[in-house]
């Protein structure tokens, strides 16, 4: 098995084949403030005209050349128009005081931001200012996939997962995914981003008649950062993949203790990709199922009532021959209870439930699906919570609920706000205890952008390990900001104009934009003022 990347060239043509049109509902709230506004006209404009324009007008531009898009569909809430050879368009007799506006194209995206729809939503005064709005060629991921002999691979599902952060942390989400023609070729269009390449599992592929094991770019587990597919707007990057092909065998299952019927097993092979199999019915005490040639390990979890799960776990060496006396064994699955505490300097005794704080456990370790392995709360009858988690290491997340915020969380003698959850084989009885207070602090101010005030994406990164890993929120078109209880302490603070989401948890992130970036001291009971200088789009490159 081998994946190679052996092209990567930039693409700067606006007319690209393929688009998957970008479907925005136009949404009304302040929430969809100017976000892909760049440049000098269109930024920062005084907004303390409140008179309705007759005229609004400006320009599309390529936010990757800087170069303006012709014949892009601008909507103005319900009116429309198309874009003239400089890029330009013009709505005239505008009765609106304020608007929603979207900008499409074939081959762009309206942002590059993952989860952020790209319509704007403007003020009269915006509205009366030349405005010059950037949208985002679409990135190709391509290439081929061939089987170790190079016989091309066709029918083949290629994935491209993308990795997406949050205030909650980190995960892959799929962006797209294409099969791969007669020739073996894929062609996936997508936004400006990081990306892990995954090929499908195939039982039986129609060119070589074999089974098709599973591969991925980078390879191996998911915590691998180093070898992540960045990619701009307009760039293409080509790859080569081979996975393993090999015939499928027979492999003869029985469990201990037995009688646990059907059974979906996960395969995970020596490459990290992973093989989902069922189990078919056979005489005896053994099950069947069907696995090509190689090591692999075994994995089957059964979900009880409550915490009930038990897991089975083993690893298997498929030969070129059917094989038998597999033995899954059993054994309860840690059962982990959680514990919630209010702290003792709290101002009154009612508090969130654990529920609200959105705990959940995340692991570098690849699911199934080649994503980060989650595990949320478990309820019981009795209305207590648990995690019911497999062993391995995890990191404890949660978020503010209303007035409240996790002070603390421990396991044994384990900080888990700064440690990781080490979950051992037959773990139990111990539980989390997670304490939350009231007692909290404040944040206020204005985001500039050219010394005026703009609407912004706000940022606020916590100097020490935390529950929540980052506070966000949206500046309102007068530029203001708030941010109510926050949990006290020091942070970073810095404002983009556009959304600007990163793993926030690397300093790196932060360092391209330095001199932007401020730190403040929050203490309780007290709301301080920062002003803050958004760091405009045409700084960020997608």
């Amino acid at each position: 098995m081998s994946a190679n990347r052996i092209v990567c060239r930039l693409r700067r043509n606006d007319s690209i084949l393929f688009f998957m049109v970008l479907v925005c509902a136009l949404w009304g709230g302040e929430a969809r403030c100017p976000a892909q506004i760049g440049g000098a006209a269109g930024v920062g404009t005084s907004i303390a005209s409140s008179s309705t324009p007759d005229l609004v007008s400006g320009r599309v531009i390529n936010a990757a050349t800087d170069q303006p898009v012709r014949r892009a569909l601008v909507r103005l809430n319900t009116r429309a128009v198309l874009t003239d050879s400089e890029g330009r368009f013009r709505f005239e007799q505008n009765k609106e005081s304020s608007a929603n506006i979207l900008v499409t194209k074939p081959g762009f995206y309206a942002t590059a931001e993952y989860g952020d729809a790209g319509n704007l939503y403007l003020q009269s005064a915006q509205l009366a200012a030349l405005l010059e709005l950037r949208i985002y060629p679409e990135a190709l991921l391509t290439g081929v996939v061939l089987a170790p002999d190079g016989t091309p691979l066709p029918e083949i599902w290629v994935t491209a997962m993308r990795r997406a952060y949050d205030d909650m942390g980190r995960r892959w989400v799929p962006a797209d995914q294409r099969q791969t023609d007669s020739h073996g070729g894929f062609r996936i269009p997508v936004p400006a981003g990081e990306y892990r390449l995954q090929t499908r599992y195939s039982p039986r592929n129609s060119a070589i008649g074999e089974a098709v094991l599973p591969v991925a770019v980078p390879s191996g587990g998911a915590s691998n950062t180093s070898q992540l597919i960045r990619i701009h707007s307009g760039e293409e990057q080509t790859f080569e993949l081979r996975p393993v092909v090999s015939a499928i065998h027979t492999v003869g299952v029985s469990q201990s203790p037995p009688d646990r019927g059907f059974l979906r097993i996960s395969a995970r092979a020596s490459n990290g990709g992973t093989v989902q199999v069922n189990s078919m019915p056979a005489s005896g005490d053994e099950t069947k199922i069907q696995l090509p040639q190689g090591t692999y390990t075994l994995t089957v979890r059964t979900v009880g009532d409550t915490d009930g799960s038990e897991l089975a776990e083993t690893t298997v060496t498929v030969p070129d021959h059917d094989i038998s006396g597999v033995v899954l064994r059993f054994s309860p699955v840690p059962s982990i209870p959680v514990e919630l505490l209010i702290d003792s300097s709290s101002s009154d005794t009612s508090s969130t439930g654990l529920a609200q704080l959105g705990l959940n456990l995340q692991s570098e370790q690849a699911d199934s699906d080649g994503g980060f392995a989650s595990i949320g709360l478990s309820p019981r009858a009795n209305q207590t919570f648990f995690f019911s988690a497999p062993p391995g290491s995890y990191r404890l997340v949660g978020r503010n609920s209303g007035a409240w915020y996790i002070k603390s969380a421990s396991y044994g003698d384990s900080d888990l706000l700064e440690q990781e959850l080490v979950v051992a084989p037959g773990a139990s009885g111990i539980p989390i205890r997670v304490v939350v207070s009231n007692q909290t602090a404040a944040l206020q101010g204005t985001v500039h952008l050219n010394s005026d005030p703009v609407a912004s994406w706000v940022y606020l990164i916590p100097n020490r390990r935390s529950a929540q890993l980052v506070y966000s929120t949206r500046s309102s078109s007068t530029g203001s900001y708030s941010f109510d209880h926050l949990p006290p302490g020091s942070y970073q603070a810095i404002a983009f104009q556009r959304r600007h989401s990163v793993d926030y948890r690397d300093p790196e992130s932060l360092t391209p934009f330095g001199d932007r970036a401020q730190a403040v001291t929050v203490n309780v009971g007290d709301k301080p003022t920062l002003n803050l200088d958004a760091v405009p789009a045409t700084e960020v490159i997608p």
